[in-house]
């Protein structure tokens, strides 16, 4: 063990001897157990250089290995977990793939069950041709979601070269690459312990948990991912694509710059800053709503990571470009005006009690803690920063990031 710190609360954060690091939420008074394995690399990470090579994989490849991973040589990790009691399922986004289950008994069993097959690819010529099927199926039916197509018509507007344009899953080209050969030296230049962070929660033993990460092995990654220099300015303001569905849908967003200092910070001032521009307590939404623009409030989201960001707001019906250009008039009168003292401490208030009710679960501390892991924070920094971010802040983040430059329109009909 390289390091360890063990907090008042009796959550434990660790660095093993492998690099991998674990955060320990021991929550006595629930029956539920979790425990999630997240490896710091998805479908964006498709370039990577060592010393002297250079490797580049084919798009949808970190979702492809997320999908032959629960394939071992001795059957089924998804029949395994299922057999000793617990529920597991896995995802990849843009920075991250993660492994995941829950419990009640059997923890430890699906715990070395959960680090042992992430641990050993098991990929076949026979099983890799046919998984290509099975997601190729998938895309077809993420390609007729509306909300999809705007997502991702949106980003390609907003973004020129970088791979969070690109789909998670890939498309039929790239999936026609997909070879053993490609998935293992993939799968060796991500899955790294290095890039591993490891999550548990619920009635939990830190230190027998602590002794089973012994079992993960390997050495820091040789190979760093690599991305082209993405350029600030949006590559277009207007996309729209066609489906038959009865109302458009429509998204608006900001192309924003990659947080090069405590990006934990100004995803929590990004996350008060959206409510107080777009909130259903607004002075947009109200003005929206009377002019009979939106029934209901924008959905909104902040991402980013490796070399982007962008903020998105999210709503349905026909006049999207009218929203569009009153958010833009609300968002230039806020810059001038400054935000309301009251609006500010009403919307951290929100946001600290949104915390609190999340930590209060066993899975919601788990998939929050998977979020702060990318940033190497814990989830008591997380709240300490909530508690703490100002109001000045916010105004220069608003001032600084938004413009009507780097604003996009995507609409689907």
């Amino acid at each position: 063990m390289q390091g360890s710190d063990t907090h008042k609360n009796g959550t434990v954060w660790a660095k093993t001897s492998s690099g991998m690091d674990c955060y320990l939420f021991p929550m006595p008074e629930y029956e539920e157990k979790m425990a999630a394995l997240v490896v710091k690399a998805g479908s964006n990470f498709l370039h990577w250089r060592g010393k002297d090579k250079q490797l580049h994989f084919p798009e949808g490849t970190a979702h492809f290995i997320e999908h032959r991973l629960f394939r071992q040589k001795w059957g089924d990790a998804f029949a395994a977990f299922s057999q000793q009691g617990a529920s597991a399922n896995a995802f990849t986004d843009g920075e991250k793939t993660v492994y995941y289950f829950s419990c009640q008994e059997n923890f430890f069993e699906n715990l070395r069950l959960l680090l042992s097959f992430v641990q050993n690819p098991y990929f076949l010529p026979e099983e890799t041709e046919q998984e290509k099927n099975i997601i190729q199926s998938e895309i077809t039916m993420y390609d007729d979601d509306p909300h999809w197509k705007v997502y991702y018509q949106l980003l390609q507007a907003m973004y020129h070269t970088h791979p969070v344009r690109i789909p998670i899953a890939g498309d039929a080209k790239s999936l026609k690459k997909m070879d053993v050969k490609v998935l293992r030296k993939a799968y060796d230049c991500m899955y790294t312990p290095d890039r591993f962070s490891l999550i548990c929660g619920g009635d939990i033993r830190p230190r027998k948990i602590l002794e089973a990460t012994g079992m993960v092995k390997g050495k820091a990654g040789i190979v760093k991912p690599v991305f082209e220099r993405e350029p600030a300015h949006i590559k277009e303001s207007y996309v729209e694509g066609k489906l038959e569905i009865s109302r458009p849908v429509f998204q608006i967003g900001f192309k924003l710059s990659p947080a090069t200092q405590n990006p934990l910070r100004q995803r929590l001032l990004m996350g008060i800053l959206l409510d107080i521009l777009a909130g259903e307590s607004s002075a947009f939404y109200e003005e929206a709503y009377a002019r009979k623009y939106l029934d209901e409030p924008l959905g909104n989201a902040y991402f980013s990571g490796e070399g982007y960001a962008f903020c998105a707001f999210s709503g349905v019906g026909a006049q999207g470009k009218e929203v569009s250009d009153l958010l833009l008039q609300h968002m230039e009168r806020l810059m001038q005006e400054g935000i309301h003292e009251d609006d500010f401490l009403r919307i951290r208030k929100k946001q600290i009690g949104r915390f609190i009710r999340r930590s209060q679960s066993v899975a919601g501390t788990v998939l929050g803690q998977i979020e702060w892991a990318m940033t190497d924070c814990t989830a008591g920094q997380v709240f300490y920063d909530i508690k703490t971010v100002q109001k000045k802040e916010a105004e220069s983040l608003l001032n600084k990031e938004f413009s009507k430059e780097r604003m996009v329109l995507s609409v689907v009909r």
